[in-house]
């Protein structure tokens, strides 16, 4: 599967969104970006799509605005904690702010993911 690459208007209202998120870490991914907050990833851009982490109640309001829906990745495989929101809440004044921050909130609240350990090299037989 090709993955698409960061369109320019997704990528500045992922951003705005992170710039809403003090302490949030950009990470390449996959040739896009992913925010992360106490190594757990609540934020991203795919695409045209930007994709926040949200927990249940916030999840839900968030799926009520017009245009927005479960963040799929893969045809068939939606990540169900993720939502993709619609271009017109970046064109509010707070709203890259309002879902940053919920999904900041909601990352944090969960307990903080180690990195993982590199496999030691395969050693050969004598």
């Amino acid at each position: 599967m090709a993955m698409p690459k960061p369109e320019p208007q997704a990528l500045k209202a992922f951003e705005a969104l992170v710039e809403a998120a003090p302490g949030a870490t950009v990470k390449p991914m996959f040739g896009n970006f992913g925010a992360f907050a106490n190594g757990q990833m609540f934020a991203g851009v795919f695409g045209d799509s930007v994709f926040v982490r949200l927990g249940v109640e916030d999840r839900t309001a968030a799926l009520k605005l017009p245009g927005a829906k479960l963040f799929e990745p893969m045809k068939g495989r939606p990540m169900r904690e993720y939502v993709e929101l619609p271009p017109a809440v970046f064109k509010e004044d707070k709203g890259a702010t309002l879902w940053g921050s919920r999904a900041l909130l909601f990352v944090l609240g969960m307990p903080p993911k180690s990195a993982k350990k590199k496999a030691a090299p395969a050693r050969k037989g004598r």
